[in-house]
């Protein structure tokens, strides 16, 4: 059961413990993801580059079942409301971003869920074989199959993955911000900090 709100509407209730948890979980994952990505494209084609490269599809395809699961979590336990005091501006731009965030945390993985089943090979996921993407037999066998693929990769890469590092930057400044000018949110979602 979610907590209630004190203090006129500055002290917000806390997340659940399953979506603090699916929170951080994703977080740490995409971190984790980005780096993975970026040492990846400097390793060539050699065999680590292939062992990396299972670990980075088995994580983001995790990603993208923990983002489902956070997703129904959310929808049968609706988040704290955010602090009466806040703006409305605010409260609108904190929306836009978990919108985009969730937006981003479905199109990372699909879109290298898609580009894996651009050929034979089984997709890995942790030692199994994860389905290719259902419906995609035509594209694949395609002319212009490999153009495709590489359009999605292109997009996939450094648009997707900038557009990341951005949002988790305004976030984390958004929070701060609240945080320090008497609307206080980080209790709501950081595991360690108790309101007072």
């Amino acid at each position: 059961m979610q907590a209630t709100s004190n203090n006129a509407g500055l002290q917000p209730a806390r997340y659940t413990a399953v979506a603090i948890i699916l929170h951080w979980s994703i977080v740490v994952a995409i971190v984790a993801q980005i780096g993975i990505g970026w040492y990846m494209g400097d390793l060539g084609r050699t065999p680590l580059h292939a062992t990396v490269e299972g670990i980075h599809i088995s994580l983001g395809l995790t990603v993208l079942l923990l983002t489902v699961i956070r997703l129904v979590w959310r929808a049968l336990h609706p988040p704290p409301a955010l602090p009466t005091t806040l703006p409305p501006l605010e409260r609108r731009a904190a929306h836009l971003v978990h919108v985009l965030f969730y937006v981003l945390l479905f199109a990372l993985p699909l879109s290298g869920w898609v580009m894996e089943s651009f050929g034979p090979r089984p997709i890995p996921f942790w030692g199994l074989a994860w389905p290719h993407f259902p419906g995609l037999v035509e594209v694949t066998t395609r002319p212009d199959a490999r153009a495709i693929k590489k359009t999605i990769e292109e997009i996939h890469g450094s648009p997707m993955v900038w557009s990341m590092i951005g949002l988790m930057v305004l976030h984390v400044l958004g929070a701060l911000k609240h945080q320090f000018d008497g609307r206080p949110v980080l209790q709501r979602m950081v595991p360690w900090m108790r309101r007072p």
